[in-house]
């Protein structure tokens, strides 16, 4: 091997590390991360121009981006809320039958539907049911995410890992997995992991209260006021901030309007003019403190008048909990930075993040995703934030309009989609190769977007184009990998270890190796470092490549020990209360239970020769 070879290999695998250190350190996005890997790759002339532009053609992206739009037309026409009102019809306030319900829901459904969304919709139906039931949301959450993951590896449909790992493989010259492929030893997961969470889980899993239940005891019942600033007022030049000063310290100013508009300033920005109207969150001592104001004329004391306050009156203040989604224009930046305060006429009592709650310095914590947020303040600020695009309501579900009549054209979709992906139409004159998982996702995304089932801008914001840059910057670092030789290196360096011990150890290690880097980063970004080297290994232990491709999927997929792992985990971190070391005590057992697995059945289903 020439010295350009070798040095270039050098700078992919710093590429490589580096873009997994930040990926693990969590402070950038990581589509943003895996695009400067490129960035580098480019700029040493180690990925040339054409093979970024190769990523893509990559069929994986096109795939994913069709069934996100899928998803959403059955979550647009109310299918998936269907479901989960039948959930709570079954359940009939039972632990024991509410996660019987979720593994009839959340398992089958997510072989063909992206598992997000069915996580997302059914979060507040289960935090609903259990404050009604008195059942403890770590009793259900954690085993709603690991059902839908469990689900997810029955098709090539049913998690964007498997057709992506499908994609690179075809790149190989590796025939294309039809959608129902890896379908036996994901029917194996699914029997084995259900067997787990029934008999298993519930002994481990935490009895631990949601961050709203933590805080009813420390916060008391809130009222909110109108109060303006008459003529002459002794307020009238100072700040907002001195009518607070030294009352009590539950008294929270949410909101200043001037001329019919909120402002926008922070409140120590503010000086007040006459006429300015002040929204005022306290408690039952504060409201009487507020009476016996001077200075401040009560919207609750005002008579019929005129003045813009004659029909106000005391409003109770509404508590809601809810959750930043990964896409949630909030995600990332401050309370102060976005003038949460002003835009919502709420205040953030506390942030539920890794286990902990926070409830010092809000204005100026970041929000990630994840981040689950116990808000207060007005209904009409409240119904805004939970319009807010990927903000999830939890305590109380967002009021959509559903597009109930198209609903039977939503499931004449999907239904068209597992048709074309799964026969051969060669007799009435279609081309079976292009009728592939790729282009019947892509026919039956059009079918639903042309028959109205969401409108075209709904299908756009239904793809999670972070996913598919990321997959698009890993791709092309993929690419560079093979180009340069350093897939063959690490692979072969691999085989020489363990090929002594035969291809079941060879399968056990690349499936054991996915799956604990799945567990620290994207599983996306895994896939498409791993599955290179897993065809490189099958080649040069003189193997079919099939076995170890596959252990790539499941490994990738299959991520339960940690809350980062996976999206649907970090979705239910912060719901359900859990700490950290909660996945790790739940999840490890199921990782190596379907390791074990995958080790023994893979081989049975895809022989090595």
């Amino acid at each position: 091997m020439t010295p350009l070879i070798q040095w270039q290999q050098w700078v992919v695998f710093a590429v490589i590390i580096s873009v997994f250190a930040l990926f693990l350190k969590g402070r950038w996005p990581v589509e943003l991360v895996a695009l400067l890997g490129c960035a580098v790759l480019l700029l040493t002339g180690i990925l040339s121009p054409s093979q970024l532009l190769g990523s893509f053609s990559n069929p994986a992206p096109v795939t994913i981006g069709a069934l996100f739009i899928l998803s959403a037309s059955l979550d647009r026409t109310g299918i998936i809320a269907t479901m989960g009102g039948w959930f709570n019809r079954k359940a009939k306030g039972s632990e024991r039958r509410a996660l019987v319900m979720i593994m009839l829901i959340g398992t089958p459904v997510s072989a063909f539907v992206n598992n997000t969304p069915i996580v997302v919709i059914l979060l507040p139906v289960l935090l609903a049911f259990c404050r009604n039931s008195g059942v403890k949301p770590s009793r259900l959450l954690m085993p709603l995410s690991f059902a839908t993951i469990l689900g997810g590896t029955c098709s090539m449909a049913g998690t964007s890992t498997n057709l992506l790992v499908d994609g690179i493989a075809r790149s190989s010259g590796i025939p294309p997995f039809h959608l129902f492929a890896i379908a036996p030893l994901g029917i194996m997961f699914v029997l084995v992991g259900s067997v787990y969470l029934w008999l298993v889980a519930p002994k481990l899993l935490p009895q631990r209260d949601t961050l709203s239940t933590l805080l009813d005891t420390t916060f008391d019942r809130k009222y909110l006021l109108l109060a303006m600033v008459p003529i002459g007022s002794r307020f009238i030049n100072s700040s907002p901030l001195s009518i607070i000063e030294g009352k009590s310290q539950t008294m929270r100013i949410l909101e200043i309007r001037r001329k019919g508009k909120v402002l926008k300033e922070a409140l120590f920005e503010i000086v007040l003019e006459e006429g300015d109207q002040l929204l005022i969150r306290t408690g039952k001592s504060g409201v009487a403190q507020l009476r016996q104001f001077s200075g401040l004329r009560m919207g609750l004391d005002s008579t019929d008048d005129g003045d813009d306050l004659a029909a106000i009156e005391e409003q109770e203040a509404v508590i809601l909990e809810g959750m930043i989604g990964p896409n949630s224009r909030l995600r990332g930046r401050t309370l102060a930075g976005i003038s949460f305060r002003s835009n919502y006429s709420t205040i953030v009592l506390a942030v539920h993040r890794e286990g902990r709650n926070i409830m010092k310095s809000l204005d100026q914590l970041r929000l990630q995703f994840g981040d689950t947020l116990l808000v207060e303040g007005a209904r009409d600020g409240i119904d805004r934030l939970k319009a807010e695009r990927d903000f999830i309501a939890l305590s109380e579900p967002a009021v959509r309009e559903y597009r109930l009549k198209k609903s039977k054209l939503a499931l004449t979709g999907m239904g068209l989609f597992v048709l074309l992906a799964m026969f051969d139409f060669k007799w009435i004159g279609l081309n079976a190769e292009n009728l592939s998982t790729t282009g019947a996702a892509f026919l039956a995304a059009v079918f639903v977007v042309a028959t109205g089932c969401l409108t075209p801008r709904q299908a756009y914001e239904s793809i999670d184009w972070r996913i598919l840059l990321l997959i698009v910057g890993m791709l092309s670092i993929g690419s560079a990998m093979s180009a340069t030789g350093a897939a063959h290196t690490l692979a072969t360096a691999v085989g020489d270890i363990f090929a002594s011990f035969g291809p079941w150890v060879l399968l056990a290690v690349v499936y054991l190796m996915t799956n604990i880097m799945t567990e620290m980063i994207s599983n996306n970004a895994v896939a498409v470092v791993m599955t290179p080297i897993a065809i490189q290994i099958a080649d040069a232990a003189d193997v079919s490549p099939i076995p170890l491709i596959v252990a790539v999927m499941f490994g990738a997929s299959a991520s339960f020990s940690t809350p980062i792992g996976y999206q649907t985990n970090t979705y239910v971190f912060g719901a359900g209360g859990y700490l950290f070391k909660d996945f790790v005590k739940v999840g490890l057992p199921l990782n190596i239970l379907l390791w074990i697995t995958a080790t023994a059945l893979i081989p049975v289903f895809w022989p090595f020769h």
